[in-house]
């Protein structure tokens, strides 16, 4: 909902927010709006568009696609064609997070596989698709992830498994 016209404090309030937000997430991420015009940006992804703004605008214009190199994208509720984009993984950092956080989240192989697919931002039926089960067998994945996790949610758990440190510092739990 946006802010009341007579409230702008509340305006500058919430993009401070937003910005902060943005930064505590490991991974280039930008706000859009349809279909490949920047708002906001993280650190990292302002870093990777003064390196390669090209390639980044060419990712961001991408139709979606079921691999590891399309964004995650995540709708902004109430505004129509705007949407948080945490870009796809460039260096293998997903890959080292899955092993670390299945190890310290005590997860079986296959929930391992389910979470990478989902930390890429996959649905359901394309995490299906690529490990070659059932749209439910993933449903009950995911809800054994989220239970192991004590995660709200699916984007809870995706926020998770980005912003855990990975280097033993702080568990899934500690970030609740």
């Amino acid at each position: 909902m946006p802010p009341p016209p007579d409230r702008p404090e509340i305006s500058a309030l919430a993009t401070a927010a937003l910005d902060a937000a943005l930064e505590a997430i490991p991974a280039p991420a930008v706000v859009v709006r349809a279909p490949a015009s920047i708002l906001l940006a993280n650190a990292r992804a302002r870093t990777l568009l003064a390196a390669d703004r090209e390639r980044v605008m060419e990712v961001l214009r991408a139709p979606p696609a079921a691999d590891a190199r399309t964004p995650a994208r995540f709708a902004v509720e109430g505004h129509p064609g705007h949407a948080l984009v945490v870009l796809p993984d460039l260096d293998g950092d997903a890959r080292h997070r899955v092993q670390v956080i299945s190890r310290r989240w005590g997860l079986t192989p296959r929930q391992a596989a389910v979470l990478a697919r989902v930390a890429q931002g996959d649905t359901n039926r394309t995490v299906a698709s690529r490990l070659g089960c059932s749209e439910k067998t993933i449903e009950l994945h995911v809800s054994a992830l989220l239970a192991k996790t004590r995660c709200t949610s699916r984007s809870h758990l995706v926020a998770t498994f980005w912003t855990d440190p990975c280097d033993g510092a702080r568990t899934a739990a500690a970030l609740r």
